[in-house]
């Protein structure tokens, strides 16, 4: 999000609505998601004012051996006519660990389509916020129905130390 693209706040802190390049955007913050084992002392909930001016929520995995994060959100709520762009926000503590085998990125779309990416977080830089995209897709007319989208690894292996904001859902980069 531009420093430009201020938003508002929907249903108590958990998404924030913007726009920019003229098309509605969404962050859906990590309050928003449904986290499989989301309680103490497996993952842990905390105010992160370093993330923006708004001093969002977000959730750190303290030990699972699987993680499932997932969430959805209705079409009609974004713009016609735009390709947008889902990506998870996420951040490794520099005590991570567990996380030799990828996570799977998916996006089911109203019509039965999925698309899947797989990153491997072992390599990924410690301390910074980075972003795992799930895929693109275009919002075309008047369209209906719910998009879910995941984040997963069922490795069976104990892991920690992944810092989850939430889902961006924004116009996709335009690639020449």
């Amino acid at each position: 999000m531009t420093d430009s693209a201020k938003g508002e706040f929907q249903e108590f802190n958990k998404v924030k609505v913007w726009v920019e390049k003229n098309s509605r955007c969404m962050t859906l913050y990590a309050r928003w998601l449904d986290v499989t084992y989301g309680f103490p002392p497996y993952w842990v909930w905390n105010c992160y004012k370093e993330i923006s001016e708004d001093n969002v929520e977000v959730v750190k995995l303290m030990s699972v051996c699987w993680v499932n994060v997932r969430g959805q959100f209705k079409m009609s709520e974004l713009s016609a006519g735009v390709v947008y762009e889902i990506a998870y926000k996420v951040k490794l503590t520099n005590g991570a660990f567990g996380w030799e085998l990828p996570v799977t990125v998916k996006i089911r779309f109203p019509d039965g389509r999925e698309q899947k990416r797989q990153y491997s977080l072992f390599q990924k830089p410690r301390g910074e916020w980075i972003e795992l995209s799930g895929g693109s897709f275009e919002v075309k007319g008047e369209e209906n129905g719910e998009v879910w989208f995941d984040l997963c690894q069922h490795g069976g292996h104990w892991k920690k130390g992944l810092i989850i904001q939430g889902i961006i859902i924004k116009p996709a980069e335009k690639i020449d």
